[in-house]
């Protein structure tokens, strides 16, 4: 217990640690979860309590069980999915840059390449943060992923869009100034945000569909919302896990809010112009070595502050916003201590003289740059 297994980054392009894992944790479950967002797990085999619980492959079999001190708790595998004779194929199992647990086999004598024989997600856009942040996940066939992005939002990576997306206009929806005829909502039919205890901000009975549109418009601390089944639920930021995945999100119905300026920006974002800079900016990124995937909600946070934005992360959190000053200061500190140039991270006692405010914090490198 305890064990873990980690994806790779991007197929047989990168093979650095990916964003997600299968871990037997230490309750005896067995989890598969986008560790690098604190998710909680989008698979789990339901062993909560055992003890000494292992995953195990069986060589005369070919087969993967989830076992603990009195036996076969659950296969993984069954037979029929296991060409036969066992010995005639080397077997492997991996998780995906895609986040699905699957097994391959491979022919000693005549065979040329791997062939999949089993794979638990069979749902591929249940996978938690498959798009990224910002990103919306499609799949008709349940078996290619599309990755694009939400209304009102833009690829981190034109030629990678599941790393995810940043907004075209760093909008505050409880600005003072605001008004109604600012923001517009964006339905997506037949889809889903997939519920969370941490993304959901509410959630009501109503059998009118135009109502949760409302209710979402109505709401400054609402990002989006999704009416299914008489309920409509309201989502904070950051927007994870869009998708539309069939069946699953059918008679479904989403909503995002998007601000005008947004939508102006969103119709301009094929320009020549704009696509340069965007792949230059993410060249520089990648000049300077750093992963696109772990900077995510760090560049959210960059394009937040480069618009002098930054009270919009915090703005459902009345309590941070009473201390925002403490909360901007110590956001700086992160920022200098994540610099991708570790050469320009600041020593431990300048971080605890930067919070106890004897030294000045400064911009940090990243806004800099992205200011410039």
């Amino acid at each position: 217990m305890g064990t873990k297994l980690y994806s790779n980054a991007n197929g047989a392009i990168d093979y650095s640690t990916g964003k997600y894992r299968l871990e037997i944790q230490m309750d005896g479950n067995l989890v598969l979860s986008a560790f690098r967002f604190a998710d909680r797990g989008y698979w789990n085999s339901i062993t909560a309590g055992k003890k000494n619980v292992s995953l195990i492959f069986n060589q005369s079999t070919a087969l993967m069980y989830i076992v603990d001190d009195t036996g076969i708790i659950s296969p993984m595998t069954t037979t029929d999915e296991v060409p036969t004779p066992i010995e005639d194929y080397y077997h492997r199992a991996t998780i995906t840059d895609r986040g699905n647990l699957q097994q391959w086999v491979y022919n000693k004598r005549v065979g040329n390449q791997w062939t999949l024989v089993w794979q638990r997600i069979t749902e591929p856009c249940i996978v938690n943060t498959i798009c990224g942040v910002f990103g919306f996940c499609s799949s008709p066939d349940n078996k290619e992923v599309n990755c694009k992005c939400l209304p009102g939002y833009s690829p981190l990576d034109p030629n990678n869009p599941s790393r995810g997306c940043y907004p075209d206009v760093m909008v505050d929806f409880c600005d003072a100034n605001s008004t109604a005829s600012d923001f517009a909502i964006e339905v997506i039919e037949n889809a889903d945000f997939i519920n969370d205890v941490f993304a959901d901000l509410s959630r009501f009975r109503t059998t009118d569909v135009n109502e949760c549109e409302k209710a979402v418009m109505d709401d400054c601390l609402c990002a989006a919302g999704v009416w299914y089944d008489s309920t409509c639920t309201k989502k904070r930021l950051p927007l994870l896990n869009a998708r539309r995945s069939y069946p699953s999100t059918n008679d479904r119905v989403a909503f995002i809010k998007v601000s005008q300026m947004g939508i102006q920006e969103q119709h301009k974002k094929d320009s020549p112009s704009r696509l340069h800079r965007v792949t230059e900016e993410l060249h520089q990124v990648d000049d300077e070595g750093r992963q696109v995937e772990d900077m995510i909600l760090v560049d959210w946070v960059l394009c937040c502050v480069k618009a002098g934005n930054l009270r919009s992360i915090v703005s459902h959190d009345l309590e941070v916003l009473e201390d925002f000053r403490r909360f901007e200061t110590m956001t700086m500190i992160g920022l200098w201590c994540i610099c991708s140039n570790p050469t320009l991270r600041p020593s431990m006692k300048k971080v605890i003289q930067m919070l106890e405010g004897t030294v000045e914090v400064g911009v940090p490198p990243e806004v800099d740059a992205q200011i410039s």
